[in-house]
């Protein structure tokens, strides 16, 4: 369990960085910052594989590599916490939940970026976020609730 639970920490810290990385994104307007063309801009960086040495671009890309490192967490963390046969139903229906709203989270993600940023998109992508986040909070939390 020791192994497993460290991991659901380590994908809960990973996804709150995502979080944090993704407001400040919204909040410095850097949103489209890597272009916004399908396939070229996305999930490259104005068609490069590394960002231009610019703090927009940075931050835009370094926003899409946490959400790909927290989902891959995500994904291993569910796939882990589903296997095992100790884990309480509430922990793998959390899991599970939240693995299935991330990929939502991807695709709402790339269509903020196509459609350049309209706020109804970006409030639902901070929404649907939130809820990912919250969902693997609480399947921490009942990880650790001592019986």
């Amino acid at each position: 369990m020791q192994g497993k639970a460290a991991l659901l920490i380590l994908t809960t810290a990973t996804l709150f960085s995502l979080l944090v990385v993704g407001a400040y994104v919204t909040a410095a307007n850097f949103g489209f910052a890597c272009g916004s063309n399908l396939g070229q801009d996305y999930p490259l960086c104005l068609g490069q594989l590394f960002p231009p040495l610019q703090l927009g671009p940075i931050a835009e890309y370094t926003h899409r590599l946490l959400a790909s490192l927290s989902t891959l967490f995500l994904f291993v963390t569910t796939f882990l916490f589903w296997r095992s046969k100790d884990t309480p139903t509430q922990v793998r229906r959390s899991l599970i939940l939240a693995s299935v709203l991330i990929v939502l989270e991807v695709l709402i993600g790339a269509a903020v970026v196509v459609q350049v940023e309209p706020a109804w998109l970006v409030t639902l992508h901070q929404a649907n976020a939130l809820l990912v986040f919250a969902l693997t909070v609480g399947a921490t939390a009942l990880t650790f609730r001592r019986p």
